[in-house]
């Protein structure tokens, strides 16, 4: 067995057992431990499993991890659900801001054309879908440099959006917990730390996964966010904590169907090919 397929193997192993041990790993690929502590040490660097002492286990995963392809897929069933429920907060002639996450791309499907509304994006995507509406909106795409997923980012982006006043601002997080919403990078969080300040309503789109998980950057408190909209999968203990700082928070029911999808599609699709090279 050649490097490359080993190393695959193993990050199967690790997904369908949680963990392994190095020298289990030796005796069953007909290598030195050395070799194998070699491999967990490059996979770990890969993001693909967390090193311990004496083997390794499955790294924990968000949505914000995945693919933008990917990502816009997972609780696809539990998104739509929140996105039609949180384009009632609308009224003929709000301007407003959607930021360009996958949660309220799905959004930008469901609002009305009849509206009279003024919206800013920084989405291609959110851009294009609301332009086949067609309707009685206008919209504006703000600027900055443009990044791999079709949203803007960057110092331009942030001194366009400095010059607007938005009746409501729709954005999602990496994470929330008790303390409040969490991000993996920087452009996300600055993205959302300047719509809530210059909004008259913050609403929060965030389904249960992202529930009592943090990240790397602390976006937003608590009291900076009047709506949080999720679905009735997210702990009742957070919830009742989330009460008591935002003046909203609504829940949509979980179907069946949106239940079976998200079975299907697990919290981080290494079934698909993992492409290891040798470097």
């Amino acid at each position: 067995m050649n490097t490359i397929t080993r190393r695959n193997d193993i990050v199967k192993r690790v997904k369908k057992e949680g963990s392994i041990d190095v020298e289990g790993l030796a005796v069953a690929y007909g290598v030195s431990v050395e070799t194998v502590r070699r491999d967990l040490r490059y996979l770990d660097d890969k993001g693909l499993i967390k090193r311990t002492y004496g083997g390794a286990v499955k790294r924990e995963r968000t949505t914000w991890d995945m693919p933008y392809n990917q990502r816009i897929l997972f609780q696809k069933d539990l998104k739509e659900a929140i996105a039609r429920e949180a384009v009632k907060q609308l009224e003929n002639g709000d301007s407003i801001y959607i930021d360009g996450n996958t949660t309220c791309v799905i959004l930008s499907r469901f609002i009305p054309p009849d509206l009279e509304l003024s919206i800013v994006t920084n989405s291609l995507h959110i851009a294009w879908i609301l332009k086949q509406h067609g309707g009685r909106m206008t919209i504006y795409l703000v600027g900055g440099e443009l990044g791999q997923e079709g949203m803007t980012f960057g110092h331009k982006l942030i001194m366009e959006m400095k010059q607007y006043q938005f009746d409501k601002v729709f954005f999602s997080c990496m994470g929330i917990n008790a303390k409040g919403c969490y991000y993996s990078k920087w452009e996300p969080m600055l993205t959302a730390q300047t719509a809530a300040e210059h909004a008259n309503r913050v609403i929060l789109l965030a389904d249960s996964s992202k529930m009592n998980r943090n990240g790397f950057l602390f976006g937003l408190d608590h009291k900076s966010i009047d709506c949080l909209v999720t679905d009735e999968g997210a702990p009742e203990p957070l919830l009742d904590k989330l009460r008591e700082s935002i003046e909203q928070v609504i829940t949509v029911p979980v179907t069946e169907n949106s239940n079976a999808a998200n079975s299907d599609q697990g919290s981080w699709p290494l079934d698909s090919p993992i492409l290891i090279k040798e470097e």
